[in-house]
């Protein structure tokens, strides 16, 4: 795995959900999620909301921004966790483009862990 994912986040301390990087040949990725230092301390399981978060930041991490523009969240939709997700956990996350239109772009992703499908979103991101 790479160091801490600095490039391609924006987000830092305590914002930023993902902490490693390894990325596959086949376009997927795996990211080792925050390790719960800070406000996320005693949180057991995430709630569905951070989880969605990471798969977003992951965007960012298949999809680095080459100029000043930032992407901006525009919406989640399909959002469902199937098996809990702890601080630390490491996710295969499989980021695929859906559609573009204009600015806006919307995502499938889909993170497993230990082999079982752990949680799924389609995300649209405006940049």
């Amino acid at each position: 795995m790479s160091a801490t994912p600095r490039e391609g986040i924006p987000h830092g301390f305590p914002l930023r959900l993902v902490e490693k990087v390894e990325r596959r040949p086949d376009g997927t990725i795996v990211v080792a999620l925050a390790t719960a230092d800070g406000f996320l301390a005693g949180v057991r399981p995430w709630p569905v909301t951070l989880v969605a978060e990471a798969l977003a930041q992951a965007i960012l991490l298949l999809n680095p921004r080459r100029d000043e523009s930032a992407l901006r969240l525009v919406g989640l939709d399909a959002v469902r966790l199937d098996r809990t997700v702890d601080a630390g956990d490491r996710l295969e996350i499989d980021v695929r483009e859906l559609a573009a239109f204009g600015r806006l772009r919307r995502y499938s992703c889909r993170a497993s862990s230990r082999g079982t499908l752990a949680a799924a979103a389609e995300i649209t991101v405006a940049g």
